[in-house]
């Protein structure tokens, strides 16, 4: 899949990067039988009871599972070095990111099938959000998932007690501070 969509900094790498699996469609799947079967049998068992043609609906029950899969397949999740991607949309684009510096916890769920089948929910808690804030659902291995990104986030933690900046940097902007009080102790010496 071309991720376009996905603008990254000089330092950003991408470590891990999914779509919800093809399999999400299933449901979407058996309301469509529904939709197409019910009618069709309908017409096999009595012919003349139906007041509309059979035909009609048996395409209707195309349409949830094709445009279930067209909407899937234009979901990716992407987890890098920095932060935490969700892209969805079909005719326009929602793009989410959640930077480390803001993540607070990860967990993940799977119920019977995902244990199962190993498949499951991952969801990404901000600080100061209402709740979970980004959840990558229906990916494989979940608990990996999860894992990536705490370590992503504590390995944020331990870089974020650097200074941007070199030495040097720093003792110019310390002299251009001590040159400012300098300027304003003498405007307001003068000012009396």
């Amino acid at each position: 899949m071309s991720r376009d969509w996905l603008t990254l900094e000089d330092d950003e790498d991408v470590l891990w990067a999914a779509s919800p699996r093809v399999q999400s469609i299933i449901p979407a799947l058996f309301v469509g039988l529904l939709i197409a079967v019910v009618p069709a049998g309908a017409s096999l068992l009595a012919p003349d009871a139906l007041p509309v043609p059979v035909w009609p609906l048996v395409l209707l029950g195309v349409l949830p599972p094709v445009f279930t899969y067209i909407w899937i397949r234009n979901v990716e999740f992407v987890v890098t070095n920095r932060r935490c991607y969700r892209k969805q949309g079909v005719l326009s684009r929602d793009v989410l990111a959640v930077g480390f510096e803001s993540v607070q916890n990860s967990s993940y769920e799977q119920g019977v099938f995902g244990t199962l089948f190993g498949h499951g929910t991952v969801s990404i808690d901000t600080a100061g959000g209402l709740g979970t804030e980004l959840t990558f659902w229906n990916v494989e291995d979940p608990r990996s998932v999860q894992s990536l990104v705490l370590d992503q986030r504590e390995a944020f933690d331990e870089g974020g007690d650097e200074f941007p900046g070199t030495v040097e940097q720093w003792q110019a902007v310390l002299a251009e501070v001590r040159r400012l009080r300098r300027a304003a102790e003498r405007y307001e010496q003068s000012s009396r």
